[in-house]
C-alpha cells in the first residue's frame, strides 16, 4: 500500500505527471517534480538535476510517465522497485466499484467504448487510463467515485510494465500482435507485459481472451486462475471482412459482460469510434475507409489488406512505429495520407 506520508519524485511532467501533482497537492504530501526535457525553474516544486543526483536516496517513491523506459544507465534504475505510475493511487481511491482492466494491441479502445455503452444505461461508467482521461486530478475525486459503479481503465504495455498496487475485477486481453518493440526489446518482451495484466487481479477475478490468443500464449496463462473465460472468434463471409473488425470486438464484448452477469441491452446500436477502420462510403465500385487515428500502421495495413475489394480508398494519418518489416505492402488501392507524419508513412508503404 502506498503510504502518502512518504516523500515522493514526479519524473515526467506530462499529462500523468500534471494529474498525480494535483491529486498529491490535494493529500498534502511532499513531493518534488523533475522532466528531462522541460523548465519547470517556475514551479516551486520543481528540482533540477544536480540536486536530484544529491538528494535522490531522500525520495520514497517515484512517480514516472508510463512511456519512459528505466534501463540500465537511468538514474532511477537504482530504485526499480520503488518506481509507481498514476494508476497505481487509484488503490487508494477505488472501494466497491467494479473494475475492468482492458489491454492488447488492436482494438482496446473500441473495447473501452463498448463495455462503457453497454452498462451506461444500468450503471454509473468511467473510462481512465491510457483512453486518453484522467481522474485524480480532480478537486471532486472522492465524490465522482462515489458515484461510480464502473471502472473501464484502459492499459498500454508501459503501464503494465510499471504498475504495482492497482487491483482489477477482469482483465480482458483483446489480441497481440507486434508493437512498441523500440521499448520493450524483443517481441517476447512485448507478449509477457500484456499477460502481467493478470497480476493485478483481485482473489476472485477473471481473465477474458480470445480462444486464438489463449491457444497461442498458453504457457503465460495463469493457471491458478479458475475464472478465465475463452471466447470463440467469429468467422465472417463477408467480401469486405477487414470492416467486420467492429463487429469482432462487439461480439467480444457481449461475451465479457455475459460472463460477468452485468445487465446489458444485447440489441443495443453502438456508436464506433471516429476515424478508426471507419466506413465512410461503401458503394458497388468504390469503398472509403477512414483509418487516419490508427497507432499502428502494421496492423492497419493487415486490416486493409483483408478487405477482398479492387477498388478501394484508404485515408491514413497515425505515427508509424518500430517495426521489423521494411516496406508495408497494401493489395488494390488508393491511399490518401494526411498530417504531421504523411512523409514517414509515405516511406514506408508500398502499392501493387
Amino acid at each position: 500500500m502506498i503510504d502518502l506520508r512518504k516523500n515522493f519524485l514526479i519524473y515526467g511532467y506530462g499529462i500523468s505527471g500534471k494529474s498525480i501533482s494535483k491529486y498529491l497537492k490535494r493529500k498534502k504530501s511532499s513531493y518534488k517534480i523533475y522532466d528531462d526535457f522541460s523548465d519547470l525553474s517556475s514551479l516551486k516544486e520543481s528540482i533540477n538535476l544536480q540536486k536530484l543526483k544529491k538528494n535522490i536516496k531522500s525520495f520514497d517513491y517515484f512517480i514516472v510517465s508510463p512511456s519512459i523506459k528505466i534501463n540500465k544507465n537511468h538514474i532511477l534504475y537504482p530504485f526499480k522497485e520503488k518506481i509507481l505510475i498514476d494508476l497505481d493511487f487509484l488503490s487508494l481511491e477505488i472501494k466497491n466499484q467494479i473494475v475492468f482492466g482492458v489491454t492488447g494491441t488492436e482494438g482496446k479502445s473500441s473495447i473501452c467504448s463498448y463495455l462503457s455503452q453497454y452498462l451506461s444505461d444500468s450503471y454509473k461508467t468511467l473510462i481512465i487510463g491510457n483512453y486518453g482521461n484522467t481522474i485524480l486530478d480532480k478537486d471532486n475525486l472522492e465524490k465522482i467515485l462515489t458515484k461510480t459503479k464502473i471502472i473501464i481503465i484502459e492499459l498500454s504495455s508501459y503501464q503494465l510494465d510499471k504498475i504495482k498496487f492497482l487491483k482489477i475485477n477482469h482483465a480482458i486481453i483483446t489480441n497481440i500482435y507486434s508493437d512498441h518493440l523500440q521499448y520493450h526489446g524483443s517481441f517476447s518482451n512485448y507478449v509477457k507485459s500484456k499477460f502481467k495484466i493478470q497480476s493485478f487481479l483481485n482473489k476472485d477475478g477473471s481473465l477474458h481472451i480470445s480462444n486464438s490468443e489463449k491457444r497461442k500464449y498458453s504457457s503465460l496463462i495463469n493457471t491458478q486462475n479458475k475464472n478465465i473465460n475463452t471466447i470463440s472468434n467469429l468467422k465472417f463471409k463477408n467480401k469486405i471482412f477487414g470492416l467486420d473488425i467492429n463487429l469482432l470486438n462487439e461480439n467480444f464484448t457481449k461475451k465479457i459482460l455475459s460472463f460477468c452477469k452485468l445487465n446489458y441491452d444485447h440489441n443495443k446500436k453502438l456508436k464506433n469510434l471516429p476515424f478508426r477502420n471507419e466506413l465512410i462510403e461503401n458503394r458497388s465500385n468504390i469503398t472509403i475507409i477512414n483509418d487516419s487515428k490508427s497507432t499502428n500502421l502494421e496492423n492497419s495495413i493487415i486490416k486493409i489488406n483483408q478487405i477482398n475489394l479492387k477498388k478501394k480508398i484508404i485515408i491514413l494519418g497515425g505515427n508509424p512505429k518500430k517495426s521489423n518489416i521494411k516496406k508495408n505492402t497494401i493489395k488494390n488501392s488508393l491511399i490518401l495520407i494526411f498530417g504531421p507524419n504523411r512523409f514517414k508513412i509515405n516511406k514506408s508503404l508500398e502499392l501493387y
